[in-house]
């Protein structure tokens, strides 16, 4: 009798291994499917663009310094003709000589600079106007997602840290928004999440050089 109850317990343990080995193998093939749903995100994704709000404290020939808040406390960009210099509010072009002393501007630029003191560094966007919910932000498309339904497309940016959700009341030709493009984007909120996520009020494609 012991014999039987310690066969049908070893039976009894083969089945639950069994079916666990089953389900746990199916875990994967539905995750897979969602993720091909879903655009791809890697919150690992090298940090390369950089930014710096604040005011400009210095100016001079080809190049402002900013001191402020970001990823530098106090940084020298150098402007060439390749750098977006923008109204963060409305995203109009705007030239060298509106970047003055006092002005407040959020300066995007890479991660190479020099070690001095303040580090020097390339311009890539240079936005006029203090760093808040009216100023647009700007950033560079790595993926683009469109809709079943063809309504709106949700992108992120190369640095996988926004996923934005554009339709055509933020940008009439939002369906030839491409990876690679440059554009600026205006929201009013956006999750905690990370990636953080919004629905875009406003897009501006910025031409390239």
């Amino acid at each position: 009798m012991k014999i039987m109850r310690k066969v049908l317990a070893l039976a009894s343990c083969a089945v639950m291994l069994v079916g666990g080995a089953a389900i746990a193998a199916e875990v994967p093939q539905v995750a897979t499917v969602n993720e091909q749903k879903e655009i791809m995100v890697q919150p690992q994704k090298e940090h390369n663009l950089l930014h710096t709000s604040g005011k400009i404290v210095e100016v001079n020939d080809k190049q402002i310094v900013v001191k402020g808040t970001g990823d530098q406390e106090l940084v020298a960009v150098n402007i060439s003709e390749q750098t977006y210099i923008l109204d963060g509010d409305k995203g109009r072009n705007k030239k060298m000589k509106n970047l003055k002393v006092g002005r407040d501007v959020t300066v995007y630029y890479g991660p190479i600079m020099t070690r001095s003191l303040p580090p020097q560094t390339e311009a890539i966007a240079v936005l006029l106007g203090e760093a808040d919910e009216d100023q647009g932000r700007y950033m560079v498309v790595d993926q683009v997602k469109m809709s079943e339904d063809q309504s709106y497309i949700t992108l992120i940016d190369e640095e996988h840290s926004l996923i934005a959700t554009v339709d055509k009341d933020a940008y009439k030709r939002f369906a030839e928004i491409k990876s690679g493009d440059r554009i600026l984007v205006w929201y009013d909120m956006m999750t905690m999440s990370i990636p953080a996520k919004t629905n875009a009020k406003k897009v501006v494609v910025l031409p390239n050089f």
